[in-house]
């Protein structure tokens, strides 16, 4: 397979200016970079009184992604989650696709000093979108009009799309893990794949970091970064991202926003952890790949509970 295009600095501003002139009539302000990589680029403008936010891609089939984001934003936001609006998604002349999003003014999420308010308030805003009944299972799902590539089971979805069995050998193999230590999380997937349980909206990454505050830090204005959003039952698959990188005091924070009495998380647990653990495969072949031999002996101590402090 070919390698996407790159995107230089110099034709992702040019693509940008372009993207910006088409749709305001506005004389705009200048281009100011905020991310990117080697195919995609972000940046922020000013026209008239509004500050928008510009994305843009090389590749031109990251308009489908970009229609994707757009379309749950506006299921969550009818759902009561504050999203920012996107107001055009396309190609340019070029084929670039590209998102125009109304740049939402606030703190990010990591820079706010309640961090236990605002997860409470996180995990209020993922019970919310977790009310949103989708149909199909994995990453394509409503928002798509293909029929083929939507999985009707879950248990498929998990095999197929989320490669469950592949990334259990990765954990096998690079974790360190034995056959004591895959046995309670062979039982979780087995018992998931037999799940009849309806799907619902997920972000993917309900992390501070993707989190806008106000500028008191008091309340969340908007949830960002809906790039990895599926559908899945709720929450096991929100909950084993969201609660990844917390405390336990943040946890319970986060949990009690969401309505969960300690008793049901104690009956979720397994299939949270069971998801955590598939997401460590990736991390794992990544330092197996790099050589780096200290960040696979940290990962596996994780792995292992070395980690968990509780008696």
């Amino acid at each position: 397979m070919a390698p996407p295009p790159a995107l230089s600095p110099r034709r992702a501003r040019a693509a940008a200016a372009g993207v910006v002139k088409r749709h305001f009539d506005s004389r705009p302000g200048p281009l100011r970079p905020l991310a990117g990589g080697l195919t995609n680029a972000v940046f922020s403008v000013r026209v008239g009184r509004g500050a928008h936010v510009v994305r843009l891609h090389a590749e031109a089939a990251k308009v489908h992604d970009y229609l994707k984001e757009q379309w749950v934003m506006e299921q969550a936001r009818a759902a009561g989650v504050p999203t920012p609006r996107v107001l055009e998604v396309g190609n340019d002349e070029r084929g670039h696709a590209y998102m125009i999003v109304e740049q939402v003014p606030g703190l990010p999420g990591t820079q706010v000093a309640d961090r236990l308010g605002l997860l409470q308030q996180l995990g209020r805003c993922a019970q919310r979108l977790h009310g949103v009944a989708t149909r199909g299972f994995g990453r394509v799902f409503d928002w798509s009009n293909n029929r083929l590539s939507k999985h009707a089971r879950w248990g498929r979805c998990l095999d197929e799309e989320l490669q469950a069995p592949a990334r259990l050998k990765t954990l096998q193999r690079l974790g360190g893990l034995d056959e004591a230590a895959l046995k309670p999380l062979q039982a979780a997937l087995d018992t998931m794949r037999g799940w009849r349980r309806p799907p619902v909206l997920q972000h993917g990454d309900l992390r501070l970091k993707n989190v806008i505050a106000d500028a008191d830090g008091g309340t969340i204005v908007a949830l960002i970064d809906w790039e990895d959003c599926l559908s899945a039952p709720g929450p096991y698959w929100d909950l084993s991202i969201a609660l990844h990188d917390l405390g336990p005091d943040e946890r319970e924070a986060f949990l009690d926003g969401y309505g969960m009495s300690a008793v049901a998380f104690e009956r979720a647990a397994p299939f949270v952890r069971a998801l955590n653990l598939l997401n460590y495969a990736e991390a794992l072949t990544a330092a197996a790949e790099a050589g780096d031999r200290a960040r696979l002996a940290w990962m596996r101590a994780r792995l292992r509970g070395a980690f968990d402090m509780a008696p």
